[in-house]
Order: structure tokens, then sequence, then C-alpha cells
């Protein structure tokens, strides 16, 4: 049974003759058609499992209940959409059906086409209102949480700088209400910042050559006191204006700080909505039939480019592609019926100007004038792709050494261990750490360590393969795991690090050294035993005097 067919409507119509007449133009169409002759039936088979999708109300009725009193009645308890016949448009009825629905009448002994596209159109206006209920708590779900992150979130204009939001997290470190946020910027918060200098910071964002911001800075609270942060800031575009959106971590609580990336991702994304989704129509020909401005401004193509010519001759670029459309669309013609009907799936486009855009398409099936129709509505999800693959970078990412973390590092020893138990490659392990570091620290201070991290994390990065997983295990260790590699190869790369990092001077600090342990997989090994052992390797080396590397 195709998706019309399932619908259905009730006729509340006291001449059995018309009742009859109308329900017989339903069933041509395609649509299930039941009559009754009384306000209080029409009650009656509403409160009902099998409600139906639709009521045409007579306004005069045999019984108490007139057409309108039995509308309002229903409308108090379920939502279907009434469309009222009526022979009689003076101004007091038209008032009575204003007050009642929204979803309009029918003069009685319209033609069919008018009947059909009423019906239709106020099924259709129905559906957009339940979606749009529906955004509007995904809406508010998603403001609370906003609202209740454990992290500051702030968003602020581009250009006055001042605050249009601040989540509770903000408020209560700060101690501001967001009222008086409203009057302030970041300005008011970061002693260090000045206009000039903000504005400066922000410049790569609001041209587009960055994605986002990363910086360390202090923040002030209102009794003057002031703490650490780690800035991200990022530019929201939408269509009335441009926003910026700042997540703020306190640092000196950063070993706390385990977010969920879907949580983060489900916030990120509500904001990066676009302002409206496309709404595609094409005939049974496949031709496009009807073309919204949203449309327009996702896909590039103006209404007069697209209508009347086949959407997928110039939507889809790849001709085996294009051949298997056409195949799947011959069984559409004949159904209404396809994989993706009734189904929101996502999938890549192409822009008019070529670039790739990811959409995000529900695709239905219209019975019109005997011939299948498909109604797509198609979202913009590029941005929201963006972010997911941002947001998981920075899930496996150090963000001191911008190189793998430890958690994804043992995701990749677990997938190598597996990798080699079915080949049979060998993988090495090498594990280094950096010779006195506690001393360069405590000489030298955090900045200067950091530096050191990070300087010797470059020299690693610009020698390995792309095809080896290099991280920070933690502190001054780091660790590095190399596919496919033999004990030997590992020492002899082991042991060429060792010199490019004893051979580095540094500023302030001047030469650094590491010790390093050299680990093979044996076919008994699991993550721990062969990460023991390199672990062994390590202080064997250290034992030994330091710059050094130690095998097993």
């Amino acid at each position: 049974m195709n998706d019309v067919a399932r619908k259905k409507i009730l006729i509340v119509e006291d001449s059995s003759l018309n009742a009859q007449i109308t329900a017989d133009i339903f069933s041509k169409y395609g649509y299930e058609a039941e009559i009754v002759r009384t306000g209080e039936e029409a009650v009656e088979k509403t409160k009902s499992d099998q409600s139906p999708n639709l009521i045409l109300m007579d306004i005069e009725l045999m019984g108490k209940l007139d057409g309108i009193e039995a509308a309002r009645i229903i409308q108090q308890f379920k939502d279907i959409p009434v469309i009222f016949l009526t022979a009689n448009t003076n101004k007091e009825i038209m008032e009575k059906i204003k007050s009642v629905t929204g979803y309009g009448y029918i003069l009685k002994g319209v033609n069919e086409y008018v009947l059909m596209s009423t019906v239709e159109m106020a099924l259709k206006l129905h559906e957009t209102n339940i979606m749009l209920k529906q955004r509007e708590r995904i809406f508010q779900f998603y403001h609370h949480l906003f609202e209740n992150s454990p992290n500051e979130m702030y968003i602020f204009h581009s250009e006055t700088l001042k605050f249009i939001s601040a989540n509770r997290r903000a408020r209560e470190n700060l101690g501001y209400s967001l009222e008086e946020l409203k009057e302030m910027t970041p300005l008011d918060l970061k002693p260090e910042f000045d206009m000039q200098s903000f504005k400066k910071l922000l410049a790569p964002l609001y041209e587009g050559k960055q994605e986002f911001v990363i910086f360390n800075t202090m923040h002030r609270r209102k009794d003057g006191s002031v703490y650490p942060v780690e800035v991200r800031l990022m530019l929201i575009e939408s269509a009335k204006e441009k926003v910026y959106m700042a997540i703020v971590v306190d640092v000196t609580e950063r070993k706390t700080l385990e977010r969920e990336l879907q949580e983060r991702n489900e916030i990120l994304s509500t904001i990066m909505k676009s302002a409206g989704d496309a709404i595609i129509i094409i005939d049974d020909k496949g031709d496009v039939t009807f073309w919204n401005p949203a449309a327009e401004r996702i896909f590039g193509y103006t209404k007069e480019e697209v209508m009347g010519k086949e959407l997928h001759r110039f939507m889809i670029h790849d001709e085996s592609l294009y051949q298997a459309y056409k195949k799947a669309f011959k069984k559409f013609q004949l159904s209404g019926k396809g994989s993706a009907v009734g189904k929101t799936i996502e999938l890549k486009t192409r822009h008019k100007d070529g670039h790739e855009i990811n959409v995000e398409l529900s695709l239905s099936a219209v019975r019109i004038k005997d011939s299948w129709h498909a109604v797509g509505i198609v979202r913009d999800i590029t941005e929201r792709k963006k972010i997911e693959e941002m947001l998981y970078q920075q899930s496996i990412t150090d963000p001191l050494t911008n190189i793998y973390n430890r958690r994804f590092f043992m995701q990749m020893m677990e997938q190598e261990i597996e990798r080699t138990r079915r080949n049979g490659k060998p993988f090495s392990v090498i594990m280094f750490d950096i010779d006195h570091f506690k001393s360069t620290n405590d000489r030298f201070g955090h900045a200067a360590g950091d530096m050191v991290l990070k300087s010797i994390a470059d020299i690693v990065k610009k020698r390995i393969r792309k095809t080896d997983c290099f991280a920070r295990w933690g502190g001054e260790e780091f660790i590095i795991l190399l596919p496919e590699t033999s004990i030997k190869d590992a020492v002899g790369l082991a042991e060429e690090l060792r010199e490019r990092v004893s051979s580095m001077t540094l500023p302030e600090v001047g030469r650094v050294t590491a010790s390093f342990g050299v680990a093979s997989y044996r076919p008994s090994d699991t993550i721990d035993t062969i990460l023991l052992r390199a672990d062994e390797m390590l202080y064997e080396a250290k034992a030994s005097g330091r710059n050094c590397v130690k095998s097993e």
C-alpha cells in the first residue's frame, strides 16, 4: 500500500449523496475515506486509535453540534487538520472558521481538482507545522545543553563584540548576571587585550582564513580575581548575522575535563544549522516542478535554471551514478517506492560552482494526477560535518604538542595487533623520555618546558612515516608505533631520533637529550606486555646513563 492510500479522510456531511460523491473523489486519488453524518460521530471517530489524517467538515450538521463546535472539541484533544465545507461565506461564518482552524474552507460544489489541491496542501501544511514544533523542541533541548554545559560558553556580536549570551557555568565562574554581561565585551574579561589586539586575533576568523582560533589568557571575575583559561573561538554565520562563539576551559582543572563528543557536537550543530531547508519537487519524468529559495542558496542554481529540467542530470556528475539513479527511478515511477523513500539519508553532492557539499535528504512520494512525484527536503550539513571532524580531531590530539594522545594510541595498538595476527608482519614500539625534564621546568619555567616538548615532537613528526603513530604518552614521555617494522629497523630509527634530539639547541634551555626503549611484537603479546617491555628498555637506557637506545 502506498503512502497516500494510508492517509485517511473523515467526511462529516449530513447529505448522504454529497458525502458519497466526495468519498468517491478521494478514493480515486488513493485516499481512504470514511463518512459520518453528525458532529457527535466525528468527535467519537477522532477519539479512536484509527483517527483520520484530515477532516472535511460541513458546518451545518444534524445533531446538537454544528461543524464549528465539533471541530473546536476535536482540536482540544487531537491535532488533526480540519477543512470546512460551506455554501455560506458571510462575515460571521468566516470569523468562526478562523477561530477554529488554520486550514481554511472549501465552497460546496467546487471541482475535484480544487478539492484535492486544498486537501493535499492542508496535509502538507499540517506536516510542516508538526516539523516546526519538533524543531522548536529540539532547539529547546540544545539550548538546555548549552545552558548546562560544564564549560563556559559565550556568544558575542561580530561587530560590537558585546555578549549576546553566556551559559550558567560562565555566569557562576565570573560572578556576573546575564544582564550585566550583555553590556560587556570579552575585553572586560581579558585584561591583557585591548580592542586593536583582540580584533587582530579575530581577523583570521572574520576573513575566513581559519575555522577556529585557540589561545591562552586570563579571565577576570567580577570580584577582580583572575584565573587561567584556554579559549577556543569560531565564527558562526547565519542568514541574518555573524556571531562568535567561545568555548572556555579553566586549564587549572584540565585533567578533570573529559567531554562527551556527542554533547558538544549537538550544541555546536544547533548553532550552526542553516537558516532554512531546501524543498524540491520532481515529477514522474524526474523534472523539477518546485525549487524554493533555500534550494537556490544551498545548490547555487536559480529557479529559472532548473524548472522543467531533469534534476539529476545536473546534480549527478558521475555517469555511472547517473545510470544507477535512472534504474532506481524507473521503480519509483511505477510504485512510488525506493530505497530512500520515507527515510532521511546523508549524501554528498555539488554546488553549481563545483565545490562539494554534504546534505541531509528526507524523501517522500506524492501521488498527483495518477503519477508519482518525489518531494525532497534537503538540509546543508557541510558545516556540521566540519565540526564533527574538528571535534574528533580534538578528542584524539594532545593540545600542547599537536600529536596524538594516549587514548588514540591505544586504539591504534589494538588494530595493529589484530592486523599482525592476520598477516604475520611484525611491528615495533619506541618509547622515549626527555632526560632531566623536571630540572628544565624548575630552572627555566613551564613555558620553556612546553617549548622543549613541542620542539621534540616537531623533530619526530618530520622524520616518521605517515603510517606510523606518534603520541604523547604522558608528561615528558612519548611513544611511536611502527607498523611492519622489525626490531632492527626500529632501533635504527630510535638511534637517528636520539641523535637529532641531542643535536638540537633551544633558546635559553640549550641542549636536551632523550632516552629510548625499543620492543617488537611477539605472537603471545598483548598491548600491556609489549608496552611493558618497551618501558623496561626505556628505564634500562636511563639507568645506563641516559641519552642512549636500549632494545630487547
